[in-house]
């Protein structure tokens, strides 16, 4: 009988060199192979063995989100340092701000980042809310909001008239939720207070007119735009607290709603909205997930292929993959930044031009 494990060595008997076995070859060296291939060979490629899998193939495309690094330098002036890493073209490119070049630029010192789409920012700095664009160093301001906000995010480009952000507060000490709404140019936000649970908000997401607030536990509740009517669509606990230890996101992916619950493995729920419940799936299909302040779903066929059934998150200095097929960890190939600490990271959509 041939030995198969002798068949899969690498190397000469007799050579004198060890031999290694062919899924034993280093990732890096993967990717430039597979890169060379067309789609479909990919697909065989990565099938040739459960380490082949881990492959990223990766060709430009303007639907990956660039690692944005947020930092401050002090010297005699104070610079804002963004660092832009553009995965598709595997590089990286630097900009300082110094922040007394115009005015307005001072209330980006100590600002915190809280969402980010469309290739904006939405930062907070105590009662100060504003968008700020960093390819093109526009900042837009927004009423002052006295409130201590959990979480926030915006439907559309902050430029456009239909663009609304929506901030939400509440706690497992306090039976009230606060949800505030306005758009750029408003004067003021339109707080509502409601009826709440006890439950601190995980998550808040836009999708199709509707923001979606998700509480610890799974509980669900919308709010909807064009009535400006809040509804619970559900305020049972469907899901674990254990696995709100820590930070949850809520994701939305093609008109649906994905929870990703980060613990030893990571969970992920798809709201049920017929069964108004949070059912537990073990596949993403073609997509890949990135969890960030704002998380976003890309798609994963053609020149994404390589990202598939993958969850990319940050930890530490580095970011990391999550492959749901493994129910492993991996660093990054693609995003391989080891940031300095005091570094922000943040996923952030590319410019359109």
């Amino acid at each position: 009988m041939v030995n198969r494990r002798r068949q899969n060595m690498i190397g000469l008997e007799g050579s004198g060199t060890e031999g290694r076995q062919w899924s034993d070859i280093p990732l890096d060296v993967l990717n430039i192979i597979a890169e060379q291939l067309d789609v479909v060979d990919q697909i065989y490629f990565r099938a040739v063995c459960k380490n082949w899998r881990q492959i990223q193939i990766v060709r430009p495309n303007k639907k990956l989100p660039w690692l944005m690094g947020l930092s401050w330098a002090f010297d005699e002036n104070v610079y804002s340092v963004c660092s832009f890493y553009r995965p598709s073209a595997n590089q990286s490119y630097i900009t300082y701000y110094n922040i007394f070049e115009r005015e307005e630029f001072k209330v980006l010192r100590g600002a915190a980042i809280c969402a980010s789409k469309y290739g904006w920012l939405l930062l907070q700095k105590s009662s100060l809310s504003f968008f700020y664009n960093p390819y093109t160093k526009s900042i837009i301001k927004l009423p002052d909001l006295d409130l201590s906000f959990n979480r926030t995010t915006f439907s559309s480009v902050p430029t456009s008239p239909d663009c609304f952000c929506c901030v939400i507060q509440s706690s497992k000490s306090n039976d009230k939720i606060y949800l505030s709404m306005c758009r750029p140019g408003d004067c003021q936000w339109s707080t509502l207070k409601l009826d709440g649970f006890r439950r601190a908000v995980v998550d808040v997401v836009y999708s199709n007119g509707t923001f979606y607030c998700v509480f610890s536990g799974g509980a669900l509740g919308a709010f909807c735009v064009a009535d400006r009517h809040w509804s619970l669509l559900t305020n049972r606990e469907l899901i674990s607290r254990d696995l709100f230890h820590s930070r949850a996101h809520m994701v939305e992916s093609k008109g649906q709603l994905l929870l990703v619950c980060p613990s030893k493995f990571f969970e992920v729920f798809k709201f049920d909205c017929l069964a108004k419940t949070w059912l537990k799936i073990n596949t993403l299909g073609c997509q890949a997930l990135f969890l960030g302040c704002t998380s976003f779903s890309v798609s994963a066929e053609g020149d994404t292929l390589g990202f598939a059934e993958r969850i990319y998150y940050h930890c530490e200095l580095y970011s990391h993959y999550y492959s749901m097929e493994t129910k492993q960890s991996d660093r990054c190939t693609f995003y391989p930044w080891d940031t300095k600490r005091g570094t922000e990271r943040i996923w952030i959509q590319p410019p359109e031009i």
